[in-house]
């Protein structure tokens, strides 16, 4: 009997479609299945809600970085944390950048100390896919993912030919990438090359001599091998090196900074006493810098067992290390993961399909500095942790209108700080994890949604609070996991040229992490009170003619009082979006506006802040609503040139025309998070992208 399955089922025994116990319509399950055309409101076609970037949306929005890619994304926030060090935390469904998991092609080897300062130093050049899960507990490997899970596909080769891209812009933008693929004539041995380079210099838009925002330049080198040895067994393996290098603070050279610098001063002083005016201290006083070098491998292998089940095996591992100065204080951090995972695929019959594995995951993180921690007083933030995990998973055809995934993970979770305490792991919690999804189709153009599931993470390290450490030390008092409980519906249409997905979703967080400064000490420790979030969505995309495409969304976030008390930063809590792509002879305009609606600053805490040290000029507590454009023109030369040209933030719409970012506490303390709107001015760009 033959059935229709959807690309879930099929992806999930793809290599068994040879079984002769069950027949299935040839559906194929590579690059090809994303749509030409994306726009919002388009979702995968998976059980799971599952929102999907294909490489032409990453190209239209000259995104060069991860962190651009899906920052235009419903339910994706992308903010930066420290105008001067320009850390960018992701955030998902409204919860904290921490509780974000990247994957790569389904591998949770990226860590929150590397999602940190990482962000940026992902390319684009070699991804041929973003799938988008939010909720609690979206990937049996990844169930850390509170927020939800960014699973990075990469691309694989599949052809002979190369790509380049080069461009340039203003603001000292500069963005260069190439890729070469090739395959052996037989189809089953395949080579990828990628390289990429981007920069960007600081501005400081109100020329008070301190930068907004970092000068920020990454590379990035990978190398991608996929062998087919027989029609039963293949390898992929794939290594990456990536660094970047982030200054932010004085408008000068970290050089020249070093050379004038004698004694850290008690804080940064201004003319007049005033962050408006220009810096009058030493150079140092403000300059941070942070330096990080990434290596990625993993290695996948996968084997038919029988007619109706395989088997796949990841090995995989990461190293980054971070050499960066605070304000003239020095931090180095060394962090490592291993990631291991056995899964086996099973079609039990034509309307079950399981999913059962073990996996492991392993993280150990090391650290020194002079000033922090050769101190009485200060200890390091060294810490070991480690994942055990067993799951299993059950997708179930019910009949033509009904898929059912049932998913149990159990897993065993330590923790020790080893600066912290002598009586070794501090967490040390075996717990079980549910997850539930369901999916009907009303019609064949109608489908509902819905998921519920827990999630859980360690907090790990002093950086998942703060964006750097403080001169007053630090200290870790986490007792408990974060744990989450969640559950989402979402109502999609899709007919017509016309897709509308409407979405609402409530998270809860028990014993959420934060730092807490009542003892002179910042402190990172559980929450005893439990926090929630609430949001809907709404996107529309909608296929005017075959060259004229239109998109919206809007989105509406509520949090709880006690969970905007601990942001370290004011959240988004509405957002609109339009967007228009016109494609007709070559040519092609894309354009999207994105407005950012006004908020009342108090609840996140920005109260107690001042321009100046006498404490009289308090900082605006309410955030006005803005509106930032974004332009793109490209036109096709022939089937292997494409110029094009454009501009980010098109009307150069910036923070600075109403309040500087820097600011002084209630004590006297300096800082630079005083942020709720865009440090980057207007960027103009062309480019030429070759491909052969």
């Amino acid at each position: 009997m033959k059935k229709k399955l959807s690309i879930v089922a099929c992806a999930t025994i793809y290599a068994l479609a040879s079984a002769n116990e069950i027949q299935l319509d040839t559906i194929t399950v590579d690059g090809s299945t994303v749509p030409t055309i994306q726009h919002k409101g388009m979702l995968k076609d998976l059980v799971e809600k599952t929102e999907l970037i294909n490489k032409k949306e990453i190209d239209r929005t000259q995104s060069s970085t991860l962190s651009d890619a899906i920052g235009q994304e419903v339910g994706i926030n992308v903010t930066t944390g420290c105008s001067i060090c320009g850390l960018k935390r992701v955030q998902i469904n409204g919860l904290k950048g921490e509780h974000t998991t990247v994957l790569i092609d389904g591998i949770p080897f990226n860590s929150t100390v590397s999602s940190f300062y990482g962000m940026d130093a992902i390319g684009t050049s070699d991804i041929d896919s973003i799938e988008i899960a939010r909720g609690g507990g979206t990937s049996l490997t990844a169930p850390e993912a509170i927020g939800g899970t960014i699973n990075i596909i990469p691309r694989k080769p599949r052809k002979n030919g190369v790509e380049v891209d080069l461009s340039m812009g203003t603001l000292g933008t500069k963005n260069y990438s190439f890729l070469g693929e090739t395959v052996t004539a037989d189809k089953k041995t395949g080579i990828l090359i990628s390289a990429s380079y981007h920069n960007q210099d600081q501005v400081d838009n109100d020329h008070n001599g301190v930068s907004e925002s970092p000068s920020l330049e990454n590379q990035s080198l990978s190398l991608m091998l996929t062998h087919e040895f027989s029609p039963y067994d293949s390898i992929e393996l794939k290594a990456s090196h990536f660094t970047s290098n982030s200054l932010g603070g004085p408008m000068t050279s970290e050089a020249s900074a070093i050379a004038g610098y004698t004694l850290p001063s008690s804080t940064p002083t201004f003319s007049g006493g005033n962050v408006n005016n220009p810096l009058t201290s030493q150079a140092m006083d403000v300059l941070e810098r942070i330096n990080t070098t990434r290596d990625e491998l993993y290695l996948k292998q996968r084997h038919t067992l029988n007619n109706t089940m395989n088997l796949q095996t990841t090995l995989a591992y990461a190293e980054q290390f971070q050499d960066s100065l605070y304000e003239g204080a020095d931090y180095l951090n060394t962090d490592k993961t291993y990631f291991g995972d056995i899964k086996i695929d099973h079609a039990l019959n034509n309307n079950h399909f399981l999913t059962y594995g073990s996996d492991a995951k392993i993280e150990i993180a090391r650290s020194s500095s002079v000033a922090f921690f050769d101190v009485a007083g200060r200890d390091k933030d060294d810490f070991d942790y480690t994942a055990l995990g067993i799951y299993g998973q059950d997708a179930w055809m019910i009949d033509d209108k009904n898929e059912l995934t049932l998913a149990l993970r159990g897993a065993k979770i330590t923790t020790d700080w080893r600066a912290k305490t002598a009586q070794g792991n501090e967490i040390d919690e075996s717990l079980l994890v549910p997850r539930f999804l369901w999916r009907h189709n009303h019609t064949n153009s109608l489908t509902s949604r819905l998921s519920a599931g827990m999630g859980y993470r360690a907090p790990l390290t002093f950086f998942e609070s703060e964006h750097g450490l403080l001169d007053s030390g630090f200290d870790m008092a986490i007792t408990e996991l974060e744990k989450s409980k969640g559950a989402s519906y979402a109502l999609s249409y899709d007919a017509n040229g016309l897709n509308i997905t409407a979405s609402a979703a409530y998270t809860q967080v028990k014993n959420l992490a934060y730092i807490n400064d009542d003892s002179g000490t910042p402190t990172l420790q559980n929450l005893s009170e439990t926090v929630s979030v609430k949001n809907g969505d709404i996107a529309i995309g909608y296929e005017v003619t075959e060259g004229l495409n239109l998109s919206g969304a809007y989105e509406m976030y509520r949090y709880d009082d006690a969970y905007k008390s601990h942001l370290t930063l004011a959240a988004i809590e509405q957002r609109a979006r339009f967007s228009v792509d016109y494609d007709i002879n070559g040519w092609e305009l894309y354009t999207e506006a994105t407005w950012i609606g006004a908020r009342d600053l108090t609840p996140y805490g920005y109260s107690d802040r001042f321009n100046d040290l006498a404490l009289i000029s308090p900082k605006s507590t309410t955030a006005p609503s803005y509106t930032t454009v974004d332009l793109k023109i490209s036109k096709e030369l022939n089937k292997n040139f494409t110029v094009y040209a454009g501009a980010k933030n098109l009307f150069d719409t910036i923070q600075t025309d109403t309040e500087s970012p820097l600011f002084y506490d209630a004590s006297g303390g300096f800082d630079s998070a005083h942020i709720w709107g865009p440090l980057r001015g207007r960027m103009v760009y062309v480019g030429l992208k070759a491909t052969f």
